[in-house]
């Protein structure tokens, strides 16, 4: 054992038997078999729990690669579908409103990104320019169903879908839809301009003229704005 190297102590040049040697001895022996009995515990606890351990340690590796993998793979998706996006547009500013809309179908039927929804806006928009108009209200009703009512794609997409809607769209449908844009400081006042005309269709002038007030009396609402309110409200 480690204690029986000493062969004497510091306050005698005995190599054992006196009582400072007798303690030290005492002493060291106490701690080396303390010591073996910490190691077979350890020794114990390892047996019977190593392999929760290395499951532990496994299903961390594991969490760690699939995140990996997954940003990686979401980042080679967006690229990809960026790609297509891209090239529908430049289709569609070349004239090539046929490949074009083909384009912007594929991704925003198979698209797992943000891209899907652009996708579906340049569709209706194109569907539009070739007087598809059922198709185009239904491409931005599932923007509009994809979107937070808070979300400005959602506030955009609102007033296309209104506008595209004002001579024969149902007014209490599409005042609904505009009430997020209507309570939006930037859109308030492009979305009080269709508001105005729904109502008015209505015969709701005095509602009309309300919303017209409220915008105006908003400091956050554009001077080009205003000054078209100005002009419904006949000022």
């Amino acid at each position: 054992m480690k204690w029986m190297k000493k062969k004497k102590c510091d306050s005698c040049d005995k190599k054992q038997g006196c009582s400072e040697c007798k303690k030290y001895q005492d002493k060291a022996f106490e701690l080396e078999v303390d010591e073996e009995l910490q190691q077979e515990r350890l020794i114990e606890f390892w047996k019977k729990y190593r392999w929760l351990v290395y499951g532990g340690v496994a299903a961390i590796l594991l969490l760690t690669a699939g995140a990996e993998f997954y940003k990686s793979y979401q980042t080679k998706v967006r690229l990809a579908e960026s790609d297509i996006f891209e090239e529908a547009t430049l289709k569609a500013h070349g004239g090539k409103t046929d490949e074009a809309i083909s384009s912007f179908k594929e991704l925003a039927l198979s698209g797992k990104t943000g891209y899907r929804v652009l996708a579906l806006m340049n569709l209706a928009d194109l569907q539009m320019s070739k007087g598809e108009k059922t198709e185009a209200l239904e491409n931005l009703k599932k923007v509009l169903s994809a979107s937070s009512k808070k979300d400005p794609l959602y506030l955009v997409t609102s007033l296309t879908y209104v506008g595209y809607q004002l001579e024969d769209g149902n007014p209490d449908e599409l005042l609904k839809v505009l009430e997020p844009a209507l309570e939006d400081n930037y859109f308030q006042g492009l979305a009080t301009e269709l508001a105005f005309q729904l109502l008015v269709k209505q015969g709701k002038k005095d509602e009309a003229m309300d919303l017209v007030r409220e915008a105006l009396a908003n400091p956050a609402v554009s001077a080009g704005s205003k000054a078209r309110l100005n002009t419904l409200k006949g000022e």
